[in-house]
């Protein structure tokens, strides 16, 4: 493949190299070893046996595939994109747990008085605890519906930025609802254990 970027791949008719004549011929010699370093000493055996079979042809470069696509501008721009959208992203995800933590925390603080109310009433530790973290886990689970619905959407104008990856593929997706799922749960977590040391006397007096 010439190719490396965008999904259309022009099409291409392949011919014995014997019947078009090229000014220009790549090699592309295969070795079964994926050790960068045996690769690069096996040049001077590659530039041998060329010599070997034909010492009339000029040998202009011969280097491992992996250096060529390291110096390739349209795989730098992807590596550059995957980098810029992973550092965005792990800023987002900090902006989100901050934010889950900072509403959790507001509404325990809030329902003190319910929760004193409740201990009061024969609620145990637990129970608040359970009951603060249920609640969480499903405003997460509304918010990730929503959040995968804007996803696919956001896929398809974004799907020219994406290389080899669908804009709907799964595992990403997959993946990116599990780790922020497992972050709001955690932002949850700290606000849900301070709403189970609330003194039910002490929040029976708050008001």
């Amino acid at each position: 493949r010439h190719e490396v970027t965008g999904s259309n791949v022009s099409r291409r008719l392949f011919v014995p190299l014997g019947q078009v004549y090229n000014g220009s011929v790549y090699l592309h010699v295969r070795t079964s070893s994926p050790d960068r370093a045996t690769v690069t000493g096996m040049i001077g055996t590659v530039r041998q046996t060329l010599r070997a079979v034909s010492p009339e042809i000029p040998l202009l470069h011969i280097a491992p595939w992996v250096d060529y696509m390291e110096r390739n501008v349209g795989l730098w721009a992807i590596r550059l994109a995957a980098v810029m959208f992973g550092v965005f992203g792990g800023i987002a995800l900090l902006l989100a747990v901050v934010g889950v933590y900072g509403v959790k925390a507001y509404s325990v603080a809030r329902r003190t008085r319910e929760i004193g109310i409740r201990m009061a009433l024969g609620a145990n530790p637990g129970d608040v605890f359970m009951l603060i973290m249920r609640q969480g886990a499903l405003q997460t689970a509304f918010a990730l519906a929503i959040g995968i619905l804007l996803a696919l959407g956001a896929g398809r104008v974004l799907a020219q930025m994406l290389y080899q990856v669908s804009p709907a593929d799964p595992m990403a997706l997959l993946v990116a609802s599990a780790l922020l799922g497992a972050a709001a749960l955690l932002a949850c977590f700290f606000p849900a254990r301070r709403a189970t040391r609330v003194s039910p006397m002490t929040a029976l007096r708050t008001e």
